[in-house]
């Protein structure tokens, strides 16, 4: 059995990855969602390098691999109490920049000690279930600056769970807190506080698990109690298919990009129909059209209320009001296509 516990360990990489790429793809709009992102995907990096050290042929190599696992497992800790203090809305300290130099310098520092692998690590060895490592005395400032950066970032989150005032938050962050902090107590003792104390490790690492135990609850809170859960462009979709007016947006030549349900149902067409379709043919005069379009693109107005007969390609009238505008890119402010919102004024 203790062959295969590298393979575990690469399960358990892989599965912190999984859970990255779910939050980031689904709620990348998200600030608290892409920190959190962030700091799965660098646990991935560090429990993959971690795995790899394991498996390495040689003893010297897997020093290197394990010293370059060490350094991301390093930031990881303050990124952890930096993602509690986000989803505290601790924005005023966040806000300073010697919030960053609070948070990473002592990282900085330690990620230097690791540039002399003979300062954190005295010996490598090989065991059953692959390559592990001895730390030296010195390492007791890892063991110190994990345990304060995670203790701080589980008590701003169990300090949360019991002050928020919406029973959803507290449920969230009391999840997250008890959710990360067994993992993280036996990942110190075991992996840290047991060899050193010894001088020998007595039982194989636990760290990879640990993590993944963490991220697990972090994503498990997200999915149960809706963290993330509405973002702009969800709500978005969400008022476009509810809103009881037609919704088209074309490209600037008046070729239909997109229609909504409503327009769908209004037009008395399918949807791939109406895609490609040209806006002013559904105009009674072409005219109107025209004028529509000369206003929004040519003057660059917003125009609201615009009176005019449609004709749906069954050849309905549908007397119509119209507001029309621009669609510009955020960034560099081209111009892109119009919106038209059509409201039915028949009755």
């Amino acid at each position: 059995m203790s062959i295969l516990f590298p393979y575990f360990e690469l399960v358990a990489s892989l599965f912190i990855l999984l859970l990255c790429f779910q939050i980031f793809t689904r709620h990348y709009e998200n600030k608290l969602a892409r920190f959190f992102a962030l700091f799965a995907f660098i646990g991935f990096l560090a429990t993959i390098l971690e795995y790899s050290s394991r498996i390495a042929f040689t003893l010297e190599f897997a020093s290197g691999l394990h010293c370059l696992s060490t350094i991301l497992w390093t930031f990881l800790f303050p990124l952890f109490a930096n993602f509690s203090f986000l989803f505290a809305k601790k924005d005023k300290f966040l806000a300073s920049p010697w919030s960053k130099v609070f948070l990473y310098l002592p990282a900085i520092i330690l990620t230097i000690l690791l540039g002399f692998p003979a300062l954190l690590f005295q010996r490598y060895e090989i065991w059953s279930i692959g390559i592990v490592s001895q730390p030296t005395p010195l390492y007791w400032l890892f063991t110190l600056h994990g345990l304060f950066f995670g203790l701080l970032g589980i008590m701003t989150l169990f300090q949360i769970g019991f002050n928020a005032a919406q029973k959803t938050v507290r449920s969230q962050a009391l999840l997250i807190a008890i959710g990360s902090i067994l993992p993280l107590t036996i990942g110190v003792i075991n992996d840290e506080i047991l060899p050193l104390v010894l001088g020998q490790r007595i039982t194989a690492p636990t760290a990879i698990f640990g993590l993944a135990i963490m991220n697990f609850f972090i994503f498990l809170a997200m999915r149960r109690y809706s963290l993330f859960a509405v973002s702009p462009s969800f709500a978005a979709d969400v008022i476009i298919e509810t809103m009881p007016d037609a919704l088209l947006a074309t490209d600037l030549e008046g070729r239909i990009l997109f229609a909504n349900e409503e327009a769908v149902r209004l037009f008395h067409g399918k949807c791939d129909k109406l895609i490609g379709y040209e806006f002013c043919q559904l105009f009674k005069d072409k005219k109107k059209y025209e004028q529509l379009y000369d206003e929004v693109v040519l003057r660059k107005k917003e125009i609201l209320r615009f009176e005019a007969d449609l004709v749906d390609p069954k050849g309905e009238l549908l007397p119509s009001l119209i507001n029309a505008n621009l669609l510009r890119d955020k960034v560099i402010g081209d111009m892109l296509g119009i919106i038209f919102v059509v409201r039915d004024i028949r009755s």
